[in-house]
């Protein structure tokens, strides 16, 4: 008598039914045991999840109705970017050569001023899908204006994001460097934080979490802060501001206060492990264990330090804090401040720059870099119960690297070729909660041509209404406009 034949379909009977397997390749899980599978598979269904491990033992308990084959691929967390402002500017438009706060006072502050909400939703579209391009599937946006419609163009992106409304009272030691728009008082200020919080959690976006955003950098007062940092603490939110950014603040504070910026913010409380400092360039040793014991996450933006000459490799203390144990996040800030969005790029600089500036080639090593751009901007963000590596039950957010190009190949050590080698132009796919948001480096959700046009159109508005016309310094000499 002939053996039963059992049919596939009937085959698949004993395994797990989930919505899609990841199958094949570099899967570099950034979990508790850094575990990295050289032939690995990630199961998902809805927007978790379900199970990480070799091909051959995921495929022996699960099937799926959609598989993507990442063979020769690099899978792993989804990148966070822990610094992006969606409330910006001109790409390309700042003029150089000035210090961060004349860059705020002159170009910074009155394009803010100038944009409506129609232009904050292109400008969100647009900054959303050039961040998923490359890899990124949660940020941190460190105050804008028009949340309703910044949060209608987050939705569409599909992209995981903390926000909340651009805050100051302008009572700080930088505050004669502000202009007149949004002027309030501390009190005035402290509602629009409260109404940030309600805007964005009656909104209830799974996707969307609140901040507490102040812009920080001088331009509040300790009574703002104060109550910034006790509002985020009580609401079980994230305070966010921008801290200790250059020498020149710390001036400013010092000169004031006695005191150097993150040390003021110690002395009169504001420090706890619901605050988010991004910047932090100009940090004393004494500040990094201030930080350590307050509980409070940083924000490292390294290609913008540099741009903006901030002091990064002089003043900057990242090695101390990485051992101090801060949950630290990478950022790519803002269109005149980093000009790309590129996390890839900015991990090679997190790792390299520490170790020129200390003549020590361990300073800051890769897998430090990319811990920072996965869990340890989880951390930072208070959001690492749910996403910042690959583990059973945390959200399905997931970056896959295409490795055939050269800046991946010869592959021999997936770490090392992310680090100094990849950018995010090889990114292939991205899953947001279970979404695919880009597939085979094609967005799923966005017109990024049309997002683009918007843009473009709004910023040629916004230099007008400004009198700014960005051009070389050298000659353009077959251009009718200039």
């Amino acid at each position: 008598m002939a053996p039963d034949v059992v049919p596939a379909q009937d085959a698949r009977l004993d395994r797990e039914r989930v919505d899609l397997i990841l199958s094949g390749g570099w899967v570099i899980t950034v979990d508790e045991q850094r575990r990295i599978f050289r032939h690995g598979a990630v199961a998902i269904t809805g927007d978790s999840i379900v199970a990480v491990d070799d091909v051959a033992t995921l495929a022996a308990r699960y099937h799926a109705d959609s598989v993507i084959d990442t063979t020769d691929m690099v899978v792993m967390p989804g990148l966070i970017n822990g610094h992006r402002h969606l409330l910006t500017t001109p790409k390309g438009a700042q003029p150089d050569g000035n210090v961060t706060l004349v860059n705020l006072r002159d170009f910074v502050y009155p394009t803010f001023a100038s944009l409506s909400e129609e232009e904050m939703h292109a400008y969100t579209l647009h900054a959303t899908a050039e961040m998923i391009r490359f890899g990124t599937t949660t940020f941190e946006e460190p105050g804008c204006i028009h949340l309703p419609a910044v949060l209608e163009a987050l939705d569409t992106s599909g992209i995981r994001c903390r926000v909340g409304p651009w805050t100051w009272d302008q009572g700080g030691v930088a505050g004669a460097n502000c202009p007149d728009w949004l002027r309030m008082n501390s009190d005035g200020a402290l509602r629009r934080l409260e109404q940030g919080l309600e805007t964005v959690r009656d909104f209830n976006h799974p996707l969307i979490d609140d901040a507490v955003t102040i812009e920080g950098v001088g331009t509040c007062s300790d009574e703002l802060t104060i109550a910034a940092a006790t509002l985020a603490k009580e609401a079980d939110s994230l305070f966010v501001l921008h801290k200790a950014t250059s020498e020149q603040e710390v001036k400013l504070e010092l000169d004031a206060f006695g005191h150097r910026p993150v040390e003021h913010m110690y002395r009169i409380g504001a420090l706890n492990e619901h605050v988010f400092m991004n910047h932090v360039t100009s940090l004393d040793l004494f500040e990094v264990s201030m930080i350590a014991e307050s509980g409070a996450g940083v924000g490292q933006n390294p290609s913008t330090a540099l741009k903006l000459s901030k002091g990064t490799t002089q003043t900057g203390k990242w090695p101390e804090l990485l051992a101090a144990g801060v949950a630290m996040a990478l950022g790519t800030d803002a269109e005149n401040a980093s000009n790309h969005q590129d996390l890839c790029r900015s991990m090679y600089l997190a790792a390299l720059l520490p170790r020129d500036a200390r003549r020590d080639p361990q300073a800051v090593t890769a897998e430090q870099a990319i811990e920072m751009a996965t869990i340890g901007g989880a951390r930072a963000l208070r959001l690492s119960d749910k996403i910042g590596s690959l583990e059973k039950g945390k959200q399905a957010d997931v970056t896959i690297f295409n490795t055939q190009d050269f800046d991946w190949r010869p592959l021999h050590n997936p770490i090392s070729s992310l680090v100094y080698g990849a950018t995010g132009y090889s990114v292939d796919t991205v899953i947001i909660a279970g979404d695919i948001v880009l597939k085979n480096g094609k967005h799923t959700r966005i017109d990024v041509g049309e997002a683009r046009e918007r843009v473009e159109a709004i910023d040629r508005n916004v230099l007008r209404r400004l009198g700014v016309s960005p051009t070389p310094a050298w000659p353009i000499v077959d251009d009718p406009d200039h």
